[in-house]
């Protein structure tokens, strides 16, 4: 859990004002479990609204920043927010050298399908900001997968199939996934969340999470009238999804799929196990299957696929952590 939870306190539904945010994280910076704690997320439009809290970090080390940026409805709207992002970014960096790091940068696509020109103009600017970026699609088509027939009446490949391929050809590259938001509509379903982590896992491209994963298991949440998803889950199927041989053909590219998706549905905290030295997934079949992943596979899954998630909540994940008995 190192570096896990990336503190997004402005965002809803905490939605604090800037201040507040700011001392929330400092507080947490400071407590026994700051070890689990990761950047402070901030839109870039509010540079200018964080300078009078920067000398508070003075004492704390720099403040570590992951911004958001990026969007706009064409490519080269896309484009040109970028270059502005990265201009605001370079301008921060100077102003205030070692008193901030900003290494990571949260941009949402244009489109689900933007140009490779486009892609690879963005990505080597960002480079060449020595900015990591993690990119968001704006939406993520119907899944409509049955590899074992190899018939699939959906748009993924074409939309989602073929960027993230793009982008796992450049370094400091990342898919970000939006897990829920404060209305229904925002949570994906389990079959699109199973096709993006096995889509990052055989392209090995690294996923940072982000919204509805306050809670570490899947559950029902009546404030929404819908499923929440678990960032154990989240994380549980990042991880072994990391550990899947290549998929030979169709079949196996399938049962990967389903395999994740089951992990993804899990509602039952005592499928997860957690000992010193592994992890271990009670499938719950007629075999009474067992997935067991051993500490190496994880700290290299951590690192290298399932990075971290954002939360506008540092406290709540860990005190449904230690209500399980995992903490």
């Amino acid at each position: 859990m190192h570096g896990l939870i990336d503190y997004a306190g402005l965002f809803p539904p905490a939605k604090l004002p800037l201040n507040e945010a700011i001392n929330e994280y400092i507080l947490h910076l400071k407590s026994e479990n700051s070890w689990i704690l990761g950047r402070f997320i901030i839109p870039i439009s509010q540079f200018n609204n964080l300078e009078e809290f920067i000398p508070l970090f003075d004492d704390l080390g720099p403040l570590r920043l992951s911004v958001l940026g990026g969007g706009g409805e064409t490519d080269n709207e896309y484009l040109n927010k970028i270059e502005r992002n990265i201009k605001d970014i370079e301008q921060f960096r100077v102003k205030y050298k070692e008193k901030i790091e900003i290494d990571v940068i949260e941009c949402k696509l244009a489109t689900n399908t933007p140009s490779k020109d486009t892609i690879q103009t963005a990505t080597s600017l960002l480079n060449e900001s020595k900015l990591t970026h993690y990119h968001e699609f704006p939406n993520l088509p119907y899944v409509g997968i049955d590899y074992s027939t190899e018939l699939d009446e959906s748009s993924w490949d074409s939309e989602i199939g073929q960027t993230i391929t793009t982008l796992s050809k450049i370094e400091n590259t990342g898919i970000k996934l939006r897990c829920g938001g404060i209305i229904k509509d925002a949570f994906p379903s389990i079959e699109k969340v199973a096709a993006i982590i096995q889509t990052c896992s055989l392209n090995k491209i690294p996923m940072k999470f982000t919204a509805g994963l306050h809670n570490p298991i899947r559950h029902f949440e009546d404030e929404y009238d819908e499923y929440m998803h678990g960032f154990i889950n989240m994380f549980g199927a990042g991880i072994w999804a990391s550990t899947f041989p290549e998929p030979q053909h169709s079949q196996e590219k399938y049962r990967m799929f389903i395999l994740l998706s089951h992990m993804l549905d899990d509602q039952t905290p005592n499928s997860f196990i957690f000992k010193e030295e592994k992890m271990i997934w009670k499938m719950r079949d007629d075999r009474d299957t067992q997935i067991e992943i051993d500490l190496e596979k994880i700290k290299k899954a951590r690192k290298n696929m399932a990075i971290s998630y954002g939360s506008c909540s540092f406290e709540e994940p860990i005190d449904d952590l230690k209500q399980l008995g995992w903490f």
